[in-house]
């Protein structure tokens, strides 16, 4: 993954949404006495995001085609929630570390 709160900062890359259909909506066909012919279904779909950043050749500087990367909003979650789990893991690893430096610390006082 870019940085993407530094390539957007320095405009380098835009976000958009996009939406993939599965299948399309189906809409109820009746015969001409008003017999369901067809039944109606919803179109299958979901939302993505798209990063488009620009990307550029490193040793000539030439412009190449721009990298596109795509999400499902449910994996943006998913990576947050796992972000989050392991930054209170640390937090918690952190703490602990601290209350064995000062109860040291204290030993020396006694």
């Amino acid at each position: 993954m870019i940085d993407y709160k530094e390539s957007k900062k320095a405009k380098r890359s835009v976000l958009s949404k996009s939406k993939v259909i599965i299948r399309e909506a189906v809409e109820e066909v009746q015969d001409s006495k008003g017999k369901v012919i067809q039944s109606s279904e919803p179109e299958d779909s979901y939302e993505v995001i798209k990063i488009s950043t620009k990307a550029y050749n490193p040793k000539t500087g030439s412009k190449l085609a721009d990298q596109v990367i795509e999400y499902r909003k449910e994996e943006v979650d998913e990576q947050i929630s796992g972000l989050q789990l392991q930054i209170d893991r640390i937090s918690a690893e952190k703490e602990s570390w601290e209350a064995i430096k000062a109860d040291y610390e204290a030993l020396d006082s006694e």
